[in-house]
């Protein structure tokens, strides 16, 4: 029988009395508390991206050094992923998002002041290790506070504000940067960020105060109660990790979320700028234009992939390898197009689209999983984007390295070429686990609770 979201109490004398009502003011409040909390933090991921010039004159050492910083940064918040996720199942995401925003705070500041690539690796690492609590801690929140009907349209609604992070990047650090130099840009985002986790202090909480929460997908609910916490708690983290692993529609969620966010990451956290007004000869002007176009339309995009997460549940892997098929396309258009500016603006608008697919990704695993396990779940699925993404732009860096000279078109074709290599190597891995998966259904080995 489905269980319905609770709206009144009632007290042992009879009486109903309000309680919490998912979804209203207060749910929105704590979402956007969340929010702007990734916001920050996908700011701070991106800001090195539209800074590469001035960080090659600060810290010298060619494209592998100035990959070195982003591959680091990326390769700590991959790997912060599971510990996160367990202690989001443990502690709850309130001590964790507010604890990881302080982190990406102080980091910024050290990157402001770093004028050595060691204090520089330093800043990276501690932006990394914030930066990986901020979206999966949100994503923990949401079923929570809203009806569980329209957690995939949330949880997608939560990469928009992302991409509000990446025009802060793209925009006004970008202006600060050029107008007042390198220490002030990275210390007003540090400022912004300790702000952000001050008004988290006051109104963020994990769960409706007083009274019970639904936890669960919208026809599996489970009600949060204080025993189902403790038993949780008692699970050891190797049985945690093993029960997931087990599981084909982990795995389908894991290498969704490495084929779709890799394309367009590429670009926004590294190579898209140099790319463009280094491979193609474009303006800086229609370069900073072409990456405005990818946010909005990931803005599109998110929208589109969560209203299809949520009514089309049983066809989430068809719509995430269709968005696939037209980032492919996307690539393609980019690299081959005589046309430079049109190159630019067509890559880039489409990979913004079909980048928020990824986060199909997130449902998926979850629908084959115990609510329960859903933060460790939620880090693992989120691994598999950032792992691909660490691979294609070391690959790319380490490819412009090796063939040196000014970095053609040609140059960034081959580079990208041989990145694509990683993306076949998670398509492989996502048409695997997506028969594995439907067949485990089909003989009553897996359920999915869609």
């Amino acid at each position: 029988m489905r269980a319905q979201s609770p709206s009144v109490e009632q007290p042992g004398h009879g009486e109903a009395s309000p309680v919490f009502r998912p979804g209203g003011a207060r749910a929105w409040i704590v979402f956007l508390a969340a929010a702007f909390i990734y916001v920050l933090a996908v700011a701070a991921r991106t800001s090195f991206a539209v800074a590469v010039p001035q960080a090659g004159d600060r810290f010298p050492g060619g494209s592998g050094v100035l990959a070195f910083f982003v591959v680091l940064q990326l390769a700590v918040y991959a790997t912060a992923q599971v510990p996160v996720g367990l202690l989001l199942d443990r502690y709850g995401a309130r001590r964790v998002l507010i604890s990881g925003a302080v982190i990406v705070a102080l980091g910024q500041a050290l990157l402001a002041l770093a004028d050595t690539v060691g204090l520089a690796v330093a800043a990276r690492v501690l932006v990394g290790a914030g930066d990986a609590t901020a979206f999966i801690g949100t994503l923990r929140l949401i079923p929570a506070w809203f009806p569980l009907g329209r957690v995939p349209l949330m949880s997608q609604m939560v990469s928009v504000f992302g991409q509000v992070g990446q025009v802060i990047s793209a925009v006004p650090f970008l202006l600060v940067l050029h107008a007042r130099g390198w220490a002030p840009a990275f210390l007003a985002l540090s400022g912004l960020g300790l702000g952000v986790a001050l008004v988290a202090l006051a109104v963020l909480r994990d769960a409706p105060a007083g009274g019970s929460f639904a936890v669960g997908t919208p026809d599996r609910m489970q009600e949060g109660h204080p025993a189902t916490t403790s038993a949780r708690q008692r699970e050891s983290v190797g049985r945690t990790i093993a029960v997931l692993l087990s599981r084909p529609g982990t795995w389908l969620g894991f290498f969704t979320h490495w084929v779709g966010m890799m394309p367009a990451a590429v670009l926004t956290l590294m190579w898209g700028l140099s790319w463009m007004t280094q491979g193609l000869g474009v303006s800086a002007t229609t370069a900073s234009a072409a990456l405005s176009a990818s946010t909005l339309a990931g803005v599109v995009g998110s929208l589109v992939a969560g209203v299809l997460s949520g009514r089309l549940p049983r066809r989430r892997s068809a719509s995430a390898v269709g968005a696939m098929v037209l980032a492919l396309l996307a690539w393609t258009a980019g690299l081959l197009l005589p046309w430079p500016t049109t190159a630019a603006l067509a890559a880039c608008t489409m990979l913004g689209f079909t980048g928020p697919f990824s986060g199909i990704g997130f449902d998926t695993a979850r629908s084959f999983n115990e609510p329960s396990r859903w933060g460790t779940c939620t880090g693992l699925v989120n691994m598999g984007g950032f792992l691909s993404t660490i691979l294609a732009v070391q690959v790319v860096g380490l490819v412009l390295d090796h063939l040196g000279g000014e970095r053609s078109t040609s140059d960034f074709r081959t580079a990208f070429a041989c990145a694509a290599l990683v993306w076949l190597t998670g398509l492989v891995g996502l048409l695997v686990s997506w028969a594995v998966t439907r067949r485990q259904v089909r003989q009553g080995r897996a359920t999915a609770s869609f």
